[in-house]
């Protein structure tokens, strides 16, 4: 159940396994005092900070939490101001960490963010979902990640790439369809507005059921 205000879900962390902070307005400082928080938390699955405040330096507090957290699953920083540089920490993190759902959708990434994530794919990353909807990617940011997914072969752990609505032309989609073609893998590329956010409960419960993670 999504957090009133910050205060709220700090209050309950304890008592939860998901933490649900959309909407509130969190800032960089709210991100520290969550963080700091969750240093101690053994409970907390899935983090949701949507349509906030959030810039690189508070997603790099995130990466610092990342590396050595084992119970993280799925974070979520839709709609946001989050830039490449936030993506390298992420990136680097993502290595070691037990996180299997990124969510970076509406944001700044570019192709520089976008072959942080590629290596973060190749050196080992356990994730499962990458979702980059509404970014500013292009064709080589494309041919970069597909690459990637391409390397880690039909079996790696990637299951769903979200490239839609990027910078990508048709040069772009052609090395993205041949992976998805080739490998199996549900690859979302081409032209189309993100919808309404769902409510997190419908998403995951849909996730559970499709082992693919359904578009807000």
């Amino acid at each position: 159940m999504a957090a009133t205000s910050l205060e709220d879900a700090l209050s309950r962390l304890d008592a939860s396994i998901e933490v649900d902070v959309s909407y509130q307005e969190v800032d960089d400082d709210g991100v520290a005092k969550l963080t700091q928080a969750l240093k101690t938390n053994h409970t907390i699955v899935d983090i949701y900070l949507d349509d906030n405040k959030i810039t690189d330096k508070g997603v790099q507090l995130f990466a610092e939490l990342m590396e050595y957290s084992r119970t993280l699953r799925q974070i979520s920083f839709y709609h946001n101001l989050v830039t490449d540089a936030g993506v390298k920490s992420l990136s680097k993190a993502l290595v070691a960490s037990s996180l299997n759902l990124l969510d970076l959708r509406e944001n700044r990434v570019s192709d520089a963010g976008a072959t942080a994530l590629a290596e973060a794919l190749e050196d080992g990353s356990q994730l499962r979902f990458l979702l980059l909807k509404d970014n500013e990617i292009t064709d080589d940011g494309a041919q970069r990640l597909a690459a990637a997914v391409k390397k880690c072969g039909e079996d790696g752990p990637l299951q769903q790439l979200d490239l839609e609505s990027n910078r990508i032309t048709a040069k772009g989609s052609v090395y993205l369809k041949e992976v998805k073609e080739s490998l199996k893998k549900e690859i979302q590329f081409g032209y189309q507005k993100s919808k309404a956010r769902e409510q997190h409960r419908g998403v995951i419960d849909s996730h559970s059921k499709d082992g693919v993670f359904a578009a807000r």
